[in-house]
């Protein structure tokens, strides 16, 4: 059996006050019970009850109230199938039968049982109010008590929430309660200065409750997605930071010049290289050093701006002002891109064993420090 959801109906049972059997007055326990069991069979929780639903299909309807004691909620109030049936038989509200012998319940079969579909949904919503106030160690039957002072309820749910540290389901102090008819909640909804034991109560219709916690949650979905970009953003930019004055272009290289022709004409010259832009038979390329604004005391140490490189006197200048401006924004771009790509190959190839050109990739290739696409770099 699945377990017994803790909501029930509040019928006050005053439909058919003008019947002659209702002058017997009703104790606490047979009210509690008639209530639970009209719960049971109402057509708030028939429908939705896939346990009851199965029993009421093995015979023309009927229930064994024995089966009925394993509910948690009914068992609470009692077990004894006498009391119970005596309690149904003084029910005014026609909806349940007891059978001859008293050991079984069934719904009356003029009561159609309603058919749960959207439509349905939009029925019980348009007569169900949200209710905020209520202190957090307040038993359901508390609760119920509380509304018999107004018009019929046919439901009443008690919020909860999960605990971390207890891992059990707690009251969050408010409640969704669907009246009778739409006419009973809005008379509900009409009465001033509510209070529960002083404290006063917050009520809205379900509906626009939702739409007020929707918008909500919209707002701090926005804050947080806000949040996370300008946080993103910053990480970049302190990620790639990149220190300024730092940067040599030079030209007029021959043709079988490498990056590593290069590095050996500034090393000596004390050149602490972060990078070197250039990929043999280019016409140009860069070099950005590691230190901030190094590169005019390596420019002032090249003699008329040019270093013999092979059988070439290679022509050497600093970048300045917006022009270096320009070289490193391009070079932070091409970092940024180069750190999503390869956060996404993680993420596409988290788990495989994979092997291949990736494996074999230069060392230098895997710094950030260095851009992507055919630009190579030289850590060293």
């Amino acid at each position: 059996m699945t377990e017994e959801k803790e909501v029930v109906t509040e019928n006050n049972g005053q439909e058919n006050n003008d019947k002659e059997n209702d002058t017997e007055e009703l104790t606490d326990l047979e009210s509690g019970i008639i209530r639970q069991v009209e719960y049971y069979f109402g057509d708030l929780n028939l429908p939705r009850d896939k346990f009851l639903r199965e029993q009421v299909k093995l015979d023309d309807g009927w229930v064994p109230l024995e089966v009925l004691t394993r509910f948690n909620r009914l068992a609470r109030l009692s077990t004894d199938i006498d009391i119970i049936a005596n309690a149904i038989n003084k029910s005014t509200t026609g909806l349940l039968e007891v059978s001859d012998d008293n050991k079984k319940v069934r719904r009356n079969p003029e009561m159609a049982i309603p058919e749960m579909n959207e439509e349905r949904r939009k029925e019980l919503t348009s007569r169900t109010v949200y209710a905020k106030g209520f202190p957090k160690d307040a038993a359901l039957d508390d609760i119920l008590k509380y509304f018999k002072q107004f018009e019929e309820v046919e439901n009443i749910i008690m919020r909860r929430y999960l605990d971390k540290q207890t891992k059990k389901r707690l009251f969050k102090g408010s409640i969704f309660a669907t009246f009778k008819t739409k006419e009973q909640a809005e008379k509900f909804l009409g009465t001033k200065d509510l209070k529960y034991n002083d404290a006063d109560l917050l009520i809205l219709w379900q509906d626009n409750y939702m739409q007020q916690k929707q918008e909500e949650y919209a707002v701090k979905k926005d804050k947080k997605d806000k949040k996370h970009k300008e946080k993103e953003k910053k990480e970049k930019k302190d990620d790639f930071k990149l220190p300024t004055g730092t940067v040599l272009h030079f030209n007029q290289g021959h043709d079988k010049m490498t990056r590593e022709d290069v590095k050996e004409a500034l090393t000596p010259l004390g050149a602490d290289i972060a990078y070197i832009d250039f990929k043999v038979g280019e016409s140009e390329g860069w070099v950005r050093l590691a230190k901030e604004n190094s590169a005019k005391e390596i420019g002032e140490k090249i003699i008329d701006g040019k270093i013999k490189i092979g059988e070439s006197e290679v022509v050497f200048r600093i970048l300045e002002a917006e022009e270096e401006t320009t070289y490193l924004e391009k070079t932070v771009e091409e970092m940024a891109k180069r750190r999503k790509n390869q956060k996404q190959f993680k993420h596409n190839n988290k788990g495989k064993n994979f092997k291949g050109k990736q494996s074999r990739k230069r060392k230098q290739d895997q710094s950030d420090d260095a851009p992507p696409a055919k630009v190579k770099a030289d850590n060293s």
